[in-house]
């Protein structure tokens, strides 16, 4: 491949910072296994090449020196090639670039040639309604929350106290989305029930450093009293949500700012210092694991929250059984984030001291060596001492939690941020473990066999016999072909049984007009496909795996190796086809874990890196046959008795499902969902819902309104019934003019769009 460019300089530069082009290279990619050599710099500035076999090499040649080519502070994965230096001279010039690649080798198009048309003079404008839903799945939920008793766990499950089994397809409110308007308040939590959500998380509630209103009242010079207006809009929260059926999760510390009237004492100032955009106050993520008076007022806000008394029903906190789970503390690990936090080089002697005589005693008592020890960010005995000294502040937070007679399950904090698995034992003194887990564009297309993406990150929270949360998830907008997400995750989370999913945010603003990265309410790439995706997981359309697997760690590849399913294809290639569990060891310097014992229907297996794909295979099946994901083509498809979807690059290819026949003739990617809602398998079923989305953007900047791609083509369904008409759902979720479409051979021919400006059609009996 050859580029060539042109330039016009058209005045003098001198004494700039340059440009060129940056190369990232995936030295650590499992495709290539042990064969590759380490990048050379070509001599005179002339380019760069790298051997990935004994034969086979991948070059970048200029057709003259560059100003430099080098390795960007010396990281061998990362190479700059600076067409222009300090200085640039006035006038014209050209460089081109010779890329040879082996033999065999595919080159892919740019993702916006592959969409082709970016015109989006004929889209939807104001497809979705911010404050309405187009279908209404209120009916999944049984009002009001907490009807069944109290959650409780058995085994891997959520069950109610009755013995109801539950799975719990929700989102999070956040931010300044808590402090809304009233009226807003009971309208969106109307609104969630239709779209098929039964819980949300109340997340950002102390997060003072970015939120102006918090549930910790910011007039004062502490930390330590509650904002009763805001707790007030947060009770109304929950009274209307429990009304609607929608459970509510909490958590319990995120980002509270700590205050000079919190009286910490000794390394106040050190944790200041560490605390952005901070003069006075101090965030505690990493410190509160070392500073006694911390956690002792993070205990007393615990206490203080969870016996606040609900105005609207009468209820505390901890005796409210619409309330269903508890988080500790969000994202703030010691084993993979925070415990470089204490080194000596970070300028905290107060907390360093503290620090390094725990490590002294534990390396001592374990008889390991304290340098090892001490190296918290290399694996190996450091991620040994900083798992125990998490586990034991665990411990102690959740044994002051059941002290104040908490009942439902308690998550201490996550995996999250690409954590490596020596971060997952901490958090088995919960009785959940939770997950977060973030996606970007072509997840569809990745191949399990060599990489790794958001699904496959999710299995890191799959303990053996443990619940598993995912309290954060999302491909956030911008990505192009974020609609595809919500029928993804809903039909994996489903062949798991993951027990609570929840996108990451419903909203984080006040229901404005404004979009934010992290509100999805307003995004019809998300929420528009929303319905059929809690339908499908909440009614358990997609059965559970057939097969069960646990991964047997041991210590080798549990503490001493950076475990993670980029390395792990045992992960990457079951999460997919059958349910996979991590069995975890017993390790001899840790008193408080125990290696599980599985059930004779769960297959052990030790090698973390196998892969469980058959040969000369571009395609992932479960092992219920329902589900199946092409990686070469970038398509997955959902075939169960009640749910049929096709979503991914699907243009111009005819799809053939259990039931329907899936034509689509513009665009090229898109999300299609047929939805039967009336229990009944789609050839018997009266009222079928048909969801049409593909890429959506705003018409101007960050306001609303959503520009939102319509779909062009042809679905075919097999039904049995002759009387079914097909009727457009606006925006409100209101009936438009039926249309009698053509019934030929029990066959059903619906082409689209019918009707301009929706994605949403019910074909059903009127």
């Amino acid at each position: 491949m050859q580029y060539t460019w042109l330039f016009n300089f058209k005045q003098q530069h001198n004494d700039i910072i340059g440009g060129g082009l940056e190369f990232n290279l995936a030295l650590d990619n499992p495709i290539f296994k042990n064969k590759l050599g380490m990048p050379e710099l070509l001599k005179n500035n002339m380019g760069w090449k790298w051997c990935i076999g004994p034969r086979e090499s991948i070059t970048v040649k200029f057709n003259k020196p560059l100003h430099s080519v080098y390795f960007e502070q010396r990281q061998k994965r990362k190479i700059r090639a600076m067409f222009i230096g300090k200085n640039i001279n006035k006038g014209k010039a050209h460089l081109s670039m010779t890329v040879t690649l082996p033999y065999g080798s595919k080159v892919s198009q740019p993702l916006k040639q592959r969409y082709g048309d970016s015109s989006t003079e004929n889209w939807y404008v104001n497809a979705l309604d911010p404050n309405e839903s187009p279908v209404d799945l209120s009916f999944l939920n049984h009002k009001p929350a907490g009807r069944h008793g109290f959650v409780k766990t058995k085994g891997d499950q959520l069950i109610f106290e009755d013995g109801t089994p539950i799975r719990f397809w929700g989102g999070n409110i956040a931010a300044y989305a808590i402090f809304s308007d009233k009226k807003q308040i009971e309208l969106q939590a109307k609104r969630m029930a239709k779209l098929g959500f039964n819980l949300m998380r109340i997340h950002h509630h102390d997060s003072m450093q970015w939120v102006k209103r918090t549930v910790i009242d910011q007039t004062k010079n502490d930390s330590r009293h509650l904002d009763e207006e805001v707790m007030d809009r947060l009770d109304y929260w929950i009274k209307c949500l429990r009304d609607e059926g929608i459970y509510v999760w909490l958590d319990l510390h995120v980002s509270r700012l700590f205050k000079p009237g919190d009286d910490i004492g000794k390394g106040f100032q050190e944790m200041v210092a560490h605390t952005k955009n901070s003069i006075d106050t101090a965030e505690a993520r990493g410190y509160n694991y070392y500073n006694a008076q911390v956690e002792q007022l993070m205990k007393e806000f615990n206490a203080k929250y969870l016996n606040h008394v609900n105005l609207y029903t009468g209820l505390a906190y901890k005796n409210d059984p619409a309330i269903i789970g508890l988080l500790i503390t969000n994202e703030n690990d010691l084993t993979n984030h925070f415990g470089n936090l204490m080194l000596p080089n970070k300028n905290n002697p107060y907390h360093n001291k503290l620090f390094t005589q725990s490590a002294r005693d534990f390396a001592l008592d374990k008889n390991l060596n304290l340098d090892q020890t001490l190296r918290t960010w290399e694996a190996g005995p450091s991620k040994l001492f900083l798992a125990d000294w998490e586990y034991q502040w665990n411990t102690r937070m959740l044994a002051h939690l059941k002290k104040l007679d908490v009942k439902i399950p308690i998550a201490t904090t996550q995996m999250w941020g690409n954590m490596k698995l020596h971060g997952l034992p901490p958090l088995t003194a919960g009785d959940i473990i939770d997950v977060h887990s973030y996606g970007k564009s072509e997840a569809l297309n990745t191949n399990p066999r060599y990489s790794d993406n958001y699904i496959s990150y999710m299995t890191t929270g799959q303990v053996y016999n443990k619940p598993t949360s995912i309290t954060e998830w999302n491909v956030p907008y911008p990505e192009v072909d974020r609609f595809t997400a919500p029928l993804y995750i809903a039909s994996i989370a489903s062949l798991q049984e993951w027990d609570a999913v929840m996108i990451y945010n419903y909203s984080q603003t006040q229901f404005s007009s404004y979009i934010n990265t992290w509100s999805t309410y307003l995004d019809p790439a998300i929420t528009a496909i929303m319905p059929a995706a809690a339908l499908l997981y909440r009614a358990r359309h997609v059965k559970q795996a057939n097969r069960s697997y646990c991964l047997k760690l041991n210590k080798e590849n549990l503490y001493y190796k950076d475990s993670h399913p980029k390395n792990m294809a045992t992960l990457r290639t079951l999460v997919e086809q059958s349910k996979i569990s991590l069995c975890l060891p017993d390790v001899p310097e840790l008193d408080w874990d125990e290696e599980a014992s599985s059930e004779k229907n769960t297959t052990i297996i030790s090698d973390i890196d196998h892969d469980f794909i058959p040969q000369n295979q571009y395609a992932i099946t479960s092992d219920t046959k329902q589900l199946k994901r092409n990686w070469r083509d970038g398509i997955q498809t959902i075939n169960t008795s009640h749910t049929q979807a096709a979503q991914g690059w699907i243009g111009n290819k005819v799809i053939r499902l259990n039931d329907a026949n899936v034509i689509v003739r513009t665009p090229k990617k898109a999300a299609i969902a047929i939805s039967s809602l009336d229990r009944k398998p789609i050839r018997q079923s009266k009222k079928i819902l048909i969801t049409l989305i593909a890429r959506a953007t705003p018409l101007s900047g960050r306001k609303v309104p959503f520009l939102s791609e319509p779909i062009k083509g042809q679905i075919q369904i097999k039904n049995s019934s002759s009387s079914l008409k097909l009727v457009p759902l606006n925006a409100q979720g209101e009936a438009l003019e039926s249309i009698t479409p053509q019934w030929i051979n029990h066959k059903y021919y619906l082409n689209f769009p019918q009707i301009e400006g929706t994605h949403w059609f019910l074909l059903a009996n009127f």
